[in-house]
């Protein structure tokens, strides 16, 4: 019986953590969703296809992730939750994570290049 009590002690100690990080992983991704939203809107360009890039990868990061997640109630939520401040620094993250993104891109496409030739 103690043995079966620390089976699932040890189960639960190795997958809620787990799942919690994929939560939190998950939030971030849709609170980066809201902010491409957000710029998508804008009326300068750059913005606007900056905001459309951070919505595609993100999207793309949580259908990974979790293909069914309830993204437009997680979305909505976040949306009504976030300040202007909440923009500016999510912006800032979220951006900084789909450049690195951008730049792992762009080495693998020029490391590739002598195949195409």
């Amino acid at each position: 019986m103690k043995r079966i009590r620390l089976a699932l002690l040890l189960t639960a100690v190795l997958i809620v953590p787990q799942g919690f990080a994929q939560d939190a992983d998950s939030l971030a991704d849709i609170r980066c969703v809201a902010v491409g939203m957000h710029f998508a809107e804008a009326p300068d360009s750059h913005q606007k296809s900056t905001g459309t890039l951070l919505v595609l990868y993100y999207m793309g990061r949580l259908d990974g992730r979790a293909p069914s997640l309830e993204i437009e109630k997680l979305l909505a939520a976040q949306i009504d939750k976030m300040t202007a401040s909440d923009y500016s620094t999510e912006a800032t993250r979220c951006s900084q994570n789909l450049s690195a993104k951008g730049a792992q891109i762009k080495q693998l496409g020029e490391q590739m290049q002598k195949h195409f030739k």
